[in-house]
């Protein structure tokens, strides 16, 4: 099994961060890697409009951020070598209390395939999987086919770090950096699932108590990334140079192709 180092060394620069993503072409202008990086360097803290949402929970309300990982992966316990590999995972606290805090960031990208998806042509390992997960959140495996994959293990990748860090407080925050707010029916879906039923947009849901540990979840809206720089990503990619001084169009028939 693939184990990640205990020791970790502090990143100068957002792009300090590439070489840590799962793929290379994760990092660019317009994704959610690099807008979360950026983001959260420009605050050097708890992002406003994530603290924005932490603030609507009267008793987590005035949380300081205490240290933080990018791109931090998770061993979900389950036996297999793929860890959860988290886009901000954070130590939040203030007064006498301590709470790990998980930030999955989009922009237009969804959350991955479906379970039913997920699962086809499993074999042992996948469906073990499945089992520690739903055993987690309290799930039953044959009714979560409808839900997002990504968000089942990145729910217990933050529980599971709660109780590594002695803690009984997890928050769970989508932070999106799109104006359509790609991806929200999903985490609503997957909320309600879990127990956390409620509109979920810019405030914290919760808690729920999971094992020995409290969860709140939460979609933040940040400041959208402008679609241009998506499009001249992606006529980039095919080894097209768009001219700089000169709005661009895109008709009906350019398809934007998604990392």
């Amino acid at each position: 099994m693939r184990r990640s180092s205990l020791l970790a060394v502090p990143l100068r620069q957002p792009a300090d961060v590439a070489p840590h993503l799962g793929k290379p072409t994760h990092w660019k202008q317009g994704r959610s890697a690099k807008a979360l990086a950026d983001a959260w360097f420009a605050a050097n803290g708890i992002r406003p409009a994530v603290r924005d949402v932490i603030a609507t929970s009267d008793y987590l309300a005035g949380a300081e951020f205490l240290d933080g990982w990018l791109e931090r992966e998770t061993d979900l316990r389950d036996g297999r070598a793929t860890p959860s590999q988290t886009d901000l995972l954070g130590l939040i606290g203030g007064g006498d209390k301590l709470g790990v805090l998980g930030v999955e960031a989009k922009v237009d990208e969804s959350f991955g395939p479906l379970v039913s998806e997920w699962l086809k042509d499993a074999g042992s390992g996948k469906l073990q999987r499945l089992r520690h997960l739903c055993t987690l959140l309290n799930l039953e495996p044959d009714r979560i086919g409808s839900l997002r994959y990504q968000l089942l293990h990145r729910t217990a990748a933050t529980l599971l770090e709660a109780r590594r860090f002695l803690t009984d407080i997890a928050v769970l925050i989508v932070q999106s950096f799109c104006a359509q707010a790609t991806g929200f029916k999903d985490c609503v879906a997957f909320f309600e699932s879990i127990g956390m039923p409620g509109s979920a947009a810019g405030e914290l849901i919760g808690a729920r108590r999971f094992g020995t540990v409290d969860l709140w979840v939460g979609w933040a809206s940040d400041t959208p990334i402008p679609d241009k720089n998506r499009w001249e990503d992606s006529f980039a990619e095919v080894g097209v140079d768009l001219p700089r001084d000169q709005p661009h169009a895109v008709g009906a028939e350019m398809t934007v192709v998604s990392a």
